[in-house]
């Protein structure tokens, strides 16, 4: 059971989710007993067991899906001659999956990122605002504030469990910092506010440093559905609409029909 612990401990210190499974109860000739345990990554790598052969394949296989779906829990009830083992019996099981929560990261603590960190906490999200403004942490009164420097990303962790992340600093410079450091991140999605003129002018200067298009695809700039003018509240709701967009797989259709 330490090395299961420990190594999800390590996958979370190194922003990886992880399942922890614990085998919740057995009947009949069983391979597993109540208590064993298996951890297990995004992409497969495993620490322990829960009896081997097909059934943890199955179970494995469960874990992967609920890390990539953001699930919380799951739980599986397992005949094991259905999975093609000859021990018969069957296996209880519950999944606790760590560090798979909604997470969006917010570089900025203007008016645009007080507004979005509402909104985003009301719809499920977990918020962390980076900012290098001290005066700014008063305003955010439920999300995680972060006072780092933009040369200070890397010591970050929430970064590490968020999908989703909003750049919208206080200059370009800063931005751009943001943006660099959000490329090197798996992350769903990256929006970075500006103007056509901005985004266009640091593009070709990425483009000149050998930043593949494929990764510049990835970036929604200038950030938002075009719904807003230039309120900032209306700012904020265009962009978690946008991301809600990714989110859930949506269209920018009308419901009306």
């Amino acid at each position: 059971m330490k090395d299961v612990l420990e190594f999800v401990s390590q996958s979370l210190s190194q922003g990886k989710k992880a399942a922890l499974i614990t085998v919740t109860g057995t009947t009949g000739s069983s391979p597993s007993y109540p208590g064993q345990m298996l951890a297990v990554q995004a992409d497969g790598t495993t620490a322990g067991t829960v009896g081997g052969g097909a059934t943890e394949h199955l179970i494995t296989e469960r874990a992967k899906a609920a890390i990539l779906c953001n699930e919380a829990t799951f739980s599986l009830n397992l005949d094991h001659a259905e999975n093609g083992m000859i021990c018969g019996g069957t296996m209880e099981i519950f999944g606790n999956i760590l560090g798979n929560h909604l997470g969006l990261c917010i570089f900025g603590g203007g008016h645009i990122a007080q507004s979005l960190a509402n909104l985003a906490e009301q719809t499920g999200f977990n918020v962390t605002v980076i900012e290098d403004r001290p005066e700014f942490e008063a305003s955010f009164h439920t999300a995680t504030f972060i006072l780092c420097k933009p040369d200070e990303y890397e010591s970050i962790a929430p970064i590490n469990f968020a999908d989703y992340a909003v750049i919208c600093t206080r200059g370009h410079s800063t931005d751009d910092s943001a943006l660099r450091y959000c490329l090197t991140k798996e992350l769903k999605y990256i929006g970075m506010i500006g103007s056509k003129a901005k985004v266009a002018d640091l593009f070709s200067k990425l483009r000149d440093e050998g930043i593949r298009q494929d990764d510049l695809d990835r970036i929604y700039a200038p950030i938002g559905l075009d719904i807003a003018d230039t309120n900032p509240a209306e700012i904020a709701v265009a962009i978690l609409a946008e991301i809600l967009l990714i989110k859930n797989s949506g269209s920018s259709k009308h419901k009306k029909k």
